[in-house]
């Protein structure tokens, strides 16, 4: 419930600017702008707070986050003013990071937190398409605007399954920040690497489809397809959970994203466009199991992985902001390379130094139990 609330604000963000561009008679600039408040609220409290998630109960960031959505929801139902509406985007942010920050906390205390992690990304798919089935419903009965009253019930109904959220234990570099923790400095890179490049393709996927001339309801049908097809990966994750070999995981999801940057950004075919998107989802959703779950194991208080989701998010919107100038100076396929870039680009810079930290987490372990 955690994982599908934090996710569904930046899940729905073109409903929601599609509202208030009709309902709300917003220019498309100014709808734009309410995107970047919100989803930039969302990193930067993420980025902001891992610096005290370990130090705050996840069960109250995690309630603070519900209702400062609720909040926010419910005023831009209300509100006709844009800087009213601004503002509520930027709590509607903060609050989706407050929940994301506690479901990450209150989990990578638990044992095999791969697992738990693959299980609610998973999950979180689910939640997110249930979401949209219910948008269509909630503007015939409360208008256009009432995309937002959904977004605010949402929250109310999630609430009651985060009070079981607890802080776990509490390791022995708690005096270190999340980046001088050993080994977090080359995960969060690859992390960030990562999202900026898929980012880049994926934000223009529909425009791919389009520019090479399928119809709208196949390009719809491919997008939609692909987060059902995501299950897979969370699937793997889940059942591998620790027993397989960690780089490994990790060199497999990273080179399987780039694969499908190159297969979507070439893409000549329905044939070729759709086994883009699907590469994309599975292997998008395993390794994004397996970076909070490395995260959870070189800090179990959750700070590394609070901060590597909030690195996420601002990669993303970096990403799509490039792949936006190359799509428009240069070509979709450059676009492409770009994504496949950075998966390489985190491989082979940010994963050494992960990996020789995660070897000598692993000897210490070793020498520990011998002793």
């Amino acid at each position: 419930m955690g994982c599908g609330l934090a996710h569904v604000g930046t899940s729905t963000m073109p409903f929601q600017v599609g509202a208030l561009v009709e309902g709300g008679h917003r220019r498309a600039g100014e709808a734009g702008l309410f995107g970047l408040f919100q989803v930039g609220a969302l990193a930067l409290s993420m980025i902001f707070i891992s610096r005290w998630v370990d130090r705050l109960p996840p069960r109250t960031v995690a309630l603070s986050g519900c209702s400062l959505v609720v909040l926010a929801n419910v005023g831009l139902f209300v509100a006709h003013a844009f800087p009213l509406q601004m503002l509520f985007a930027i709590a509607a942010g903060l609050g989706y990071g407050f929940v994301f920050a506690a479901t990450v906390a209150s989990a990578a205390a638990r044992a095999e937190p791969d697992r738990i992690y693959a299980i609610a990304n998973g999950g979180a798919l689910l939640i997110v398409v249930g979401v949209m089935t219910t948008l269509p419903s909630a503007q015939a009965r409360f208008g256009t605007l009432g995309v937002f009253v959904a977004l605010a019930a949402l929250p109310v109904v999630c609430a009651p399954f985060m009070l079981g959220f607890d802080a776990g234990c509490r390791p022995q570099n708690i005096h270190l920040t999340a980046w001088r923790i050993p080994g977090a400095a080359g995960l969060l890179f690859a992390w960030a690497a990562f999202s900026a490049g898929t980012g880049a393709l994926y934000a223009f996927s529909e425009r791919i489809g389009s520019s090479i001339h399928l119809r709208p309801t196949q390009i719809a049908v491919v997008l939609s397809s692909g987060v059902f097809v995501g299950v897979i990966g969370t699937g793997l994750a889940a059942l591998m959970g620790s027993k397989v070999n960690r780089p490994r995981a990790l060199v497999l999801g990273l080179l399987g994203s780039g694969l499908a940057c190159l297969l979507l950004g070439f893409a000549t075919s329905l044939t070729l466009f759709a086994a883009g998107v699907c590469v994309y989802w599975v292997f998008y959703m395993f390794l994004y199991s397996y970076l909070l779950g490395t995260a959870a194991v070189l800090d179990p208080t959750g700070r590394v992985g609070t901060l590597g989701g909030g690195l996420e998010r601002l990669g993303y919107a970096c990403g799509a902001g490039a792949g936006g100038f190359l799509s428009e100076h240069a070509s979709y396929s450059s676009t492409g390379l770009l994504g496949f870039g950075g998966c390489v680009l985190g491989l082979v810079v940010g994963l050494p130094t992960l990996l020789r930290a995660l070897q000598a987490k692993r000897n210490h372990f070793s020498a520990a139990r011998k002793s």
